[in-house]
């Protein structure tokens, strides 16, 4: 199609939105003013009508790409809405490149947020908590909460315009994915990647199962400090330090040492000092005697006791702190688990069985008093481990888990980085990555859940004994253990489920087809850019290249674009525990203040917000919003978040931006309208000589062009905004179209 006209060149959107011929386009096809929502309505549909999304067959490779897949959990925030526009902008322009692309939707089944989220759901509007029901009827609420909340989740990605290819839409929980995740674990465990042990892990007592180390949030205190805890009517003290004395047997001399953690008392086994200590050194070897119980525990000797902390003497309370278990194991000492599973006190810390931990922590603290074994409590900066999705105090517990070996797997990876077969882009991550792989831990793969995979690992009983092994169904399971075990052997499946990063960790390869190779596989794998935040390089971009490199023999992905992390104007991370979320459509559609706080109530009424929450976030609305949001359409919130820097580590969101960025589009749409003004409908012929204001605009087009295909293959998007910015609004409308207005006005 030739475009003869200088009007066809700004009508080409209205072309598409009314289906008309460009000789069709008349002024009154214009609004007055932008509207964004009569912009916006009905492009999607056109677009999918059409589909221009989906990739047209090649011989050659796909440029592929998928979208991080929400969480269940909820509805799109601003954070998303970063990610999904910078794909977007890529994926369009390697389709005007010629290229044919591949943009994979899905959604992620967020196993321990969403059991959560579902759980407060009940509690809140049903009143039912979870061990009132099934396991089946449990999961019939999160299938149907899955629904829901998915459907909603992909009308607003359709609402911001995402290209995505919906025909290759996947769920983590699918049974496509499902299988996936089964060979994936059956796999690893044939190459004795996989084993099981009882070891130190994160846990969560108001869920009741291990937790990943993305999912523990650190409060730093720098005081006493009164927070709330999940199950307590009170807030619970924390940020002070307990000193304790423990008398040496045969001796009036006595050992004092520092504690932040008083509950734990009840299950110390000895007492560890430096052996470079000044004063306690002479103690090793001998005993003291236990403050809360009529026992002596030894007095050993570790070089890892800093001399440093607190009296330079430590208590060793091995089943409820990492670095207690690995000097119980060195200097083969007993564990005493004294907090149970349920945050509980066990009967091993009698007489305070049966009490909440920290109301006993309270009593153990009065005991020691009255003991006269309590020497001083004192405010003590302190890291409190809590819980992302429940707010609770993570203990750490002893507990048989599944566990796959990381160490060969991260060599590879670091290695692909440093040969420069994997680019991450920017270079500076690669510091964090080196530091992470490098002192990597084998990987607790197991959740005490009921939401998610259930591990494919089946105890075999027989003749007294009992093992593990893998399979891909219980009917293998079985056929492989009495092969191994006889005929009389029984198997029943482990009910734990596997982490939900393990199945996201597949994606890459499982939203394509692993473990069948499709026709098309190797055509779309390896992706050819992942694109996700920072804040998740080692929990998600890690593993998908371990397990990558290990299951397909390929990088999942060439490069990696890492973005920075939304934050508000004062520089807070966008988060429910700051108030501070924003919606995308609220943006694109606009709200005022009082329906910006009745969704924050909704929210509170289902249960997802607490009431801490729904006030400070209510606080801060009226503070950001007082006037509420004005719409500012799906191009300006696209184009305000395109216009920062996304390779920082902060990116600050002003919605002010959006609503100057608003005036902007409005701009180009009375630039059309100007431009039809000046013509009419009668083809212009191309003149043999263009006058040097002709040749001056097609030059700045032709270098704002360059820059924004430059600043693209930079993935500098807020080069490219300003580049069009530069040319349109103050090139272009300011002084080329002035020009042209000075010139008729003085021929008239």
């Amino acid at each position: 199609m030739n475009i003869t006209r200088v009007s066809d060149f700004f009508s080409i959107n209205c072309l598409y939105k009314t289906r008309r011929k460009l000789s069709d386009i008349r002024l009154v096809d214009f609004p007055d003013v932008f509207q964004p929502k009569a912009s916006d309505h009905g492009w999607y549909n056109l677009w999918q009508e059409k589909e221009y999304f989906k990739a047209k067959k090649s011989s050659n490779k796909y440029f592929t790409m998928i979208l991080p897949p929400p969480n269940i959990t909820g509805t799109l925030h601003l954070g998303h809405a970063l990610t999904t526009t910078i794909q977007d902008v890529i994926a369009r322009w390697h389709r005007m490149k010629g290229d044919p692309v591949v943009w994979i939707p899905g959604l992620d089944h967020a196993g321990i947020a969403t059991q959560t989220i579902v759980e407060k759901y009940l509690n809140k509007t049903k009143g039912i908590k979870r061990d009132d029901i099934s396991k089946e009827e449990f999961l019939s609420y999160v299938w149907d909460w899955n629904h829901e909340k998915g459907s909603r989740i992909n009308s607003q990605l359709k609402e911001l315009g995402a290209s995505l290819d919906w025909s290759k839409e996947h769920f983590t929980m699918s049974k496509k994915h499902s299988v996936a995740v089964t060979e994936a674990f059956v796999i690893l465990n044939e190459r004795n990647m996989l084993y099981r042990e009882k070891d130190m892990i994160n846990w969560s007592p108001s869920l009741r199962s291990g937790i990943s180390d993305i999912e523990v949030e650190y409060l730093r205190l720098c005081e006493k400090t009164d927070i709330e805890v999940p199950g307590y009517k009170k807030k619970v003290t924390f940020g002070q330090i307990v000193e304790v004395a423990y008398k040496l047997k045969y001796s009036d001399e006595e050992i004092i040492i520092a504690t932040t953690r008083p509950e734990t008392i009840c299950g110390d086994v000895a007492i560890a000092v430096n052996p470079n200590h000044t004063l306690y050194s002479r103690y090793i070897g001998q005993h003291v005697k236990h403050p809360l119980k009529d026992i002596f525990i030894p007095v050993i000797a570790d070089d890892s006791v800093s001399l440093d902390f607190g009296t330079g003497a430590m208590k060793v309370t091995p089943a409820h702190d990492p670095v207690d278990y690995r000097i119980a194991k060195k200097h083969n000492l007993e564990v005493v688990n004294v907090i149970g599973e349920d945050g509980f006190m066990t009967e091993a810390a009698k007489p305070f069985q049966g009490l909440p931990r920290f109301l006993a922590r309270d009593k153990i603290i009065s005991e020691l008093s009255q003991r006269g074994f309590l020497k001083t409590i004192k405010d003590h900066e302190m890291m409190v481990p809590r819980c992302t999705r429940t707010g609770d105090v993570i203990e750490y517990i002893l507990r048989e888990q599944w566990f796959l070996k990381c160490e060969s797997m991260a060599k590879r990876a670091m290695e692909a980085v440093r040969n420069g077969s994997l680019k991450i882009d920017p270079s500076f991550h690669e510091d964090v990555w080196f530091s992470w792989l490098g002192n990597i831990r084998d990987w607790c793969v197991s959740r005490q859940l009921w939401w998610g995979h259930r591990i494919p690992a089946y105890r075999c009983n027989f003749e007294n004994n009992s093992t593990w092994l893998a399979a891909r169904s219980e009917e293998e399971a079985l056929l492989l253990a009495k092969k191994l075990y006889g005929n009389t052997v029984q198997v029943e499946q482990d009910s734990d489920v596997l982490d939900t990063w393990f199945s996201s960790a597949l994606l890459p390869f499982s939203s394509i087809g692993w473990p069948s190779q499709a026709v098309d596989f190797h055509k779309c794998y390896p992706l050819s850019l992942m694109v996700t935040g920072h804040d998740i390089l080692f929990f998600w971009i890690a593993r998908m290249t371990m397990l990558g490199l290990e299951l397909t023999e390929q990088l999942p992905f060439k490069e990696v674009l890492l973005h920075g992390i939304l934050c508000d104007t004062q520089g807070k991370k966008m988060s429910k525990s700051c108030g501070n979320v924003i919606s995308p459509e609220s943006v694109i559609n606009g709200i005022s203040l009082n329906n910006l706080n009745s969704l924050v109530k909704d929210s509170h009424n289902l249960g997802i917000l607490s009431s801490s929450e729904v006030k400070r976030t209510i606080s801060v609305n009226g503070k950001m919003f007082p006037n509420g949001i004005l719409d500012c359409g799906a191009d300006a919130l696209r184009f305000t978040l395109c216009s920062h820097n996304i390779k920082n580590s902060i990116i600050f969101f002003d919605v002010d931006q959006c609503r100057t960025n608003k005036f902007f589009c409005n701009k180009i749409l009375q630039a059309c309208r100007y431009t039809l003004l000046m013509t009419n409908d009668d083809p212009i012929e191309i003149p043999k000589e263009l006058s040097s204001l002709d040749r001056w605009i097609l030059s700045r087009l032709s270098f704002m062009v360059d820059s924004v295909n430059e600043a693209l293959t930079q993935k500098l998007f807020n080069k490219a905004t300003s580049a069009i910015k530069q040319f349109i609004h103050y090139e272009f409308c300011d002084y080329f179209l002035y020009k042209i207005y000075a010139y008729r006005k003085g021929r008239k």
